[in-house]
Protein backbone atom coordinates (compact mmCIF):
# COMPACT_ATOMS: atom_id res chain seq x y z
CA UNK A 1 0.00 0.00 0.00
CA UNK A 2 1.25 3.50 -0.82
CA UNK A 3 1.99 5.69 2.19
CA UNK A 4 0.53 8.72 0.42
CA UNK A 5 -2.94 8.30 1.95
CA UNK A 6 -1.57 8.13 5.51
CA UNK A 7 0.63 11.13 4.69
CA UNK A 8 -2.49 13.10 3.77
CA UNK A 9 -4.11 12.01 7.02
CA UNK A 10 -1.11 13.10 9.10
CA UNK A 11 -1.02 16.49 7.35
CA UNK A 12 -4.74 16.97 8.04
CA UNK A 13 -4.43 15.94 11.69
CA UNK A 14 -1.41 18.17 12.23
CA UNK A 15 -3.49 21.08 10.96
CA UNK A 16 -6.18 20.24 13.54
CA UNK A 17 -8.78 19.53 10.88
CA UNK A 18 -11.31 16.70 11.21
CA UNK A 19 -12.12 14.34 8.37
CA UNK A 20 -15.61 15.85 8.25
CA UNK A 21 -14.08 19.32 8.03
CA UNK A 22 -11.85 18.24 5.16
CA UNK A 23 -14.83 16.70 3.38
CA UNK A 24 -16.75 19.93 3.72
CA UNK A 25 -13.86 22.00 2.36
CA UNK A 26 -12.94 19.72 -0.57
CA UNK A 27 -16.42 18.70 -1.72
CA UNK A 28 -15.66 15.00 -1.32
CA UNK A 29 -17.64 12.73 0.98
CA UNK A 30 -16.25 11.83 4.40
CA UNK A 31 -16.30 8.11 3.53
CA UNK A 32 -14.43 8.67 0.28
CA UNK A 33 -11.67 10.66 1.97
CA UNK A 34 -11.51 8.07 4.76
CA UNK A 35 -10.86 5.38 2.16
CA UNK A 36 -8.23 7.59 0.52
CA UNK A 37 -6.40 8.20 3.80
CA UNK A 38 -6.41 4.51 4.76
CA UNK A 39 -5.22 3.35 1.37
CA UNK A 40 -8.45 1.58 0.42
CA UNK A 41 -8.83 3.87 -2.59
CA UNK A 42 -5.98 5.32 -4.68
CA UNK A 43 -4.96 8.94 -4.28
CA UNK A 44 -5.65 11.08 -7.34
CA UNK A 45 -3.98 14.31 -8.48
CA UNK A 46 -7.19 16.23 -7.75
CA UNK A 47 -7.30 14.96 -4.17
CA UNK A 48 -3.70 16.03 -3.62
CA UNK A 49 -4.46 19.46 -5.04
CA UNK A 50 -7.56 19.85 -2.86
CA UNK A 51 -5.64 18.92 0.30
CA UNK A 52 -2.83 21.30 -0.63
CA UNK A 53 -5.31 24.11 -1.23
CA UNK A 54 -7.04 23.54 2.12
CA UNK A 55 -3.96 22.95 4.26
CA UNK A 56 -1.50 25.27 2.50
CA UNK A 57 1.88 25.19 4.20
CA UNK A 58 0.77 22.32 6.43
CA UNK A 59 1.15 19.98 3.49
CA UNK A 60 4.80 19.13 2.82
CA UNK A 61 4.47 19.30 -0.91
CA UNK A 62 7.56 17.34 -1.71
CA UNK A 63 6.75 14.52 0.68
CA UNK A 64 3.39 14.10 -1.03
CA UNK A 65 4.89 14.39 -4.46
CA UNK A 66 7.66 11.84 -3.98
CA UNK A 67 5.20 9.29 -2.68
CA UNK A 68 2.52 9.84 -5.23
CA UNK A 69 2.81 12.08 -8.24
CA UNK A 70 5.64 10.14 -9.89
CA UNK A 71 3.60 6.97 -9.49
CA UNK A 72 0.49 8.74 -10.69
CA UNK A 73 2.33 9.89 -13.80
CA UNK A 74 3.97 6.57 -14.65
CA UNK A 75 2.27 3.75 -12.80
CA UNK A 76 -0.99 3.51 -10.90
CA UNK A 77 -2.67 6.34 -12.80
CA UNK A 78 -0.94 6.65 -16.17
CA UNK A 79 -3.34 9.34 -17.36
CA UNK A 80 -2.03 11.90 -14.85
CA UNK A 81 0.83 13.09 -17.09
CA UNK A 82 -1.62 13.22 -19.97
CA UNK A 83 -3.96 15.30 -17.82
CA UNK A 84 -1.20 17.77 -17.02
CA UNK A 85 -0.22 17.91 -20.70
CA UNK A 86 -3.85 18.47 -21.66
CA UNK A 87 -4.06 21.37 -19.20
CA UNK A 88 -0.96 22.91 -20.72
CA UNK A 89 -2.31 22.51 -24.25
CA UNK A 90 -5.50 24.24 -23.18
CA UNK A 91 -3.60 27.12 -21.61
CA UNK A 92 -4.48 26.06 -18.06
CA UNK A 93 -1.75 26.04 -15.41
CA UNK A 94 -3.59 23.34 -13.43
CA UNK A 95 -1.40 21.32 -11.07
CA UNK A 96 1.71 23.24 -12.09
CA UNK A 97 0.80 25.95 -9.58
CA UNK A 98 0.11 23.65 -6.62
CA UNK A 99 3.10 21.35 -6.17
CA UNK A 100 6.62 21.09 -7.51
CA UNK A 101 6.69 18.29 -10.05
CA UNK A 102 9.30 15.54 -9.97
CA UNK A 103 12.01 14.74 -12.49
CA UNK A 104 10.01 11.71 -13.68
CA UNK A 105 6.79 13.68 -14.04
CA UNK A 106 8.52 16.45 -15.99
CA UNK A 107 9.99 13.87 -18.39
CA UNK A 108 6.60 12.25 -18.95
CA UNK A 109 4.90 15.59 -19.62
CA UNK A 110 7.76 16.84 -21.82
CA UNK A 111 7.43 13.80 -24.05
CA UNK A 112 3.75 14.58 -24.55
CA UNK A 113 4.06 18.29 -25.31
CA UNK A 114 7.37 18.37 -27.19
CA UNK A 115 5.78 18.69 -30.64
CA UNK A 116 2.85 20.88 -29.64
CA UNK A 117 3.71 24.48 -30.45
CA UNK A 118 0.95 26.11 -28.34
CA UNK A 119 1.98 24.04 -25.30
CA UNK A 120 5.61 25.01 -25.68
CA UNK A 121 4.64 28.67 -26.09
CA UNK A 122 2.62 28.52 -22.87
CA UNK A 123 5.50 26.91 -20.98
CA UNK A 124 7.96 29.53 -22.23
CA UNK A 125 5.62 32.26 -20.99
CA UNK A 126 5.00 30.57 -17.64
CA UNK A 127 8.72 30.01 -17.07
CA UNK A 128 9.08 33.79 -16.81
CA UNK A 129 5.86 34.79 -15.03
CA UNK A 130 3.41 33.80 -12.30
CA UNK A 131 4.05 31.94 -9.06
CA UNK A 132 7.47 30.48 -8.33
CA UNK A 133 6.04 26.93 -8.49
CA UNK A 134 4.60 27.60 -11.93
CA UNK A 135 7.88 29.09 -13.12
CA UNK A 136 10.03 26.21 -11.90
CA UNK A 137 7.60 23.55 -13.14
CA UNK A 138 7.35 25.12 -16.58
CA UNK A 139 11.12 25.42 -16.73
CA UNK A 140 11.54 21.81 -15.60
CA UNK A 141 9.38 20.55 -18.45
CA UNK A 142 11.11 22.74 -21.03
CA UNK A 143 14.48 21.50 -19.77
CA UNK A 144 13.50 17.93 -20.63
CA UNK A 145 12.14 18.45 -24.14
CA UNK A 146 15.74 17.94 -25.38
CA UNK A 147 15.79 20.86 -27.78
CA UNK A 148 18.92 23.06 -27.86
CA UNK A 149 16.75 26.16 -28.32
CA UNK A 150 14.49 25.31 -25.39
CA UNK A 151 17.53 24.27 -23.33
CA UNK A 152 18.86 27.79 -23.76
CA UNK A 153 15.46 29.22 -22.80
CA UNK A 154 15.31 27.07 -19.65
CA UNK A 155 18.83 27.95 -18.56
CA UNK A 156 18.20 31.63 -19.19
CA UNK A 157 15.09 31.46 -17.02
CA UNK A 158 16.95 29.75 -14.18
CA UNK A 159 19.85 32.18 -14.34
CA UNK A 160 17.52 35.18 -14.10
CA UNK A 161 15.15 33.79 -11.46
CA UNK A 162 16.73 33.13 -8.08
CA UNK A 163 13.57 31.74 -6.51
CA UNK A 164 12.92 29.20 -9.26
CA UNK A 165 16.63 28.37 -9.41
CA UNK A 166 16.71 27.53 -5.70
CA UNK A 167 13.71 25.23 -6.11
CA UNK A 168 15.27 23.48 -9.11
CA UNK A 169 18.60 23.18 -7.33
CA UNK A 170 16.89 21.72 -4.28
CA UNK A 171 15.22 19.07 -6.44
CA UNK A 172 18.53 18.15 -8.09
CA UNK A 173 20.31 17.89 -4.74
CA UNK A 174 17.49 15.78 -3.32
CA UNK A 175 17.63 13.38 -6.28
CA UNK A 176 21.40 13.14 -6.65
CA UNK A 177 22.61 13.27 -3.06
CA UNK A 178 19.71 11.54 -1.34
CA UNK A 179 19.07 14.34 1.15
CA UNK A 180 15.64 15.01 2.59
CA UNK A 181 13.80 17.85 0.89
CA UNK A 182 14.39 20.21 3.82
CA UNK A 183 18.10 19.32 4.03
CA UNK A 184 18.43 19.67 0.27
CA UNK A 185 16.84 23.12 0.47
CA UNK A 186 19.31 24.16 3.18
CA UNK A 187 22.21 22.78 1.15
CA UNK A 188 21.05 24.67 -1.94
CA UNK A 189 20.94 27.93 0.01
CA UNK A 190 24.41 27.39 1.45
CA UNK A 191 27.78 27.54 -0.24
CA UNK A 192 28.93 24.29 1.36
CA UNK A 193 31.56 22.52 -0.78
CA UNK A 194 30.81 19.03 -2.03
CA UNK A 195 32.45 15.97 -0.51
CA UNK A 196 34.45 13.65 -2.82
CA UNK A 197 31.54 11.22 -3.11
CA UNK A 198 29.16 14.09 -3.83
CA UNK A 199 31.51 15.41 -6.51
CA UNK A 200 31.38 12.01 -8.17
CA UNK A 201 27.57 11.90 -8.16
CA UNK A 202 27.16 15.46 -9.39
CA UNK A 203 29.85 15.13 -12.05
CA UNK A 204 28.00 12.21 -13.60
CA UNK A 205 24.93 14.44 -13.97
CA UNK A 206 26.83 16.75 -16.32
CA UNK A 207 26.25 14.14 -19.04
CA UNK A 208 22.52 13.70 -18.34
CA UNK A 209 21.19 14.40 -21.83
CA UNK A 210 17.59 14.30 -20.59
CA UNK A 211 17.69 17.39 -18.35
CA UNK A 212 19.59 20.55 -19.22
CA UNK A 213 18.41 22.15 -15.97
CA UNK A 214 20.02 19.39 -13.92
CA UNK A 215 23.25 19.88 -15.88
CA UNK A 216 23.12 23.60 -15.15
CA UNK A 217 22.50 23.06 -11.44
CA UNK A 218 25.27 20.46 -11.32
CA UNK A 219 27.67 23.02 -12.74
CA UNK A 220 26.66 25.48 -10.01
CA UNK A 221 27.24 22.81 -7.36
CA UNK A 222 30.61 21.70 -8.69
CA UNK A 223 31.73 25.34 -8.85
CA UNK A 224 31.71 25.26 -5.05
CA UNK A 225 34.92 23.20 -5.29
CA UNK A 226 37.04 25.35 -7.64
CA UNK A 227 40.34 23.95 -8.82
CA UNK A 228 39.83 20.42 -7.57
CA UNK A 229 41.12 17.99 -10.22
CA UNK A 230 37.95 15.90 -10.30
CA UNK A 231 35.84 19.01 -10.82
CA UNK A 232 38.12 20.46 -13.49
CA UNK A 233 38.11 17.14 -15.36
CA UNK A 234 34.32 16.97 -15.21
CA UNK A 235 34.03 20.48 -16.62
CA UNK A 236 36.43 19.71 -19.47
CA UNK A 237 34.43 16.61 -20.37
CA UNK A 238 31.24 18.68 -20.33
CA UNK A 239 32.75 21.11 -22.85
CA UNK A 240 32.87 18.23 -25.34
CA UNK A 241 29.38 16.85 -24.70
CA UNK A 242 27.17 19.82 -23.83
CA UNK A 243 24.76 20.91 -26.60
CA UNK A 244 23.26 23.97 -24.92
CA UNK A 245 24.99 27.26 -25.62
CA UNK A 246 23.94 28.65 -22.25
CA UNK A 247 25.22 25.62 -20.38
CA UNK A 248 28.52 25.83 -22.26
CA UNK A 249 28.84 29.44 -21.15
CA UNK A 250 28.13 28.40 -17.57
CA UNK A 251 30.75 25.64 -17.61
CA UNK A 252 33.33 27.94 -19.20
CA UNK A 253 32.63 30.60 -16.56
CA UNK A 254 33.06 28.04 -13.78
CA UNK A 255 36.40 26.95 -15.22
CA UNK A 256 37.51 30.58 -15.41
CA UNK A 257 36.40 31.29 -11.84
CA UNK A 258 33.71 33.73 -12.98
CA UNK A 259 30.35 34.02 -11.22
CA UNK A 260 28.06 31.84 -13.35
CA UNK A 261 25.01 33.96 -12.49
CA UNK A 262 26.40 37.15 -14.02
CA UNK A 263 27.54 35.98 -17.44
Amino acid sequence: MSDLGPTLRRAREQAGLSLSGMALRTGYSRSYLGNIETGVRPVTPDVIKKYENVLGDNVKRRQLLLGGIAALATGSAPDAAAGIANDIGSGRTGMLTGIQTTHATDKAVAALVARDTPSIASLVTWARSGKALLRVNATGILAKVRSPTLDNEAIGALRADGEARDLYLTAVIHRLLGLTWDDASDFAASRTPLSPSQISSVSAELTNSEDCGARYCSTLLLARNPGQPAVTSAFHRALHTEQSRENLRTVAAALAGINQLTI
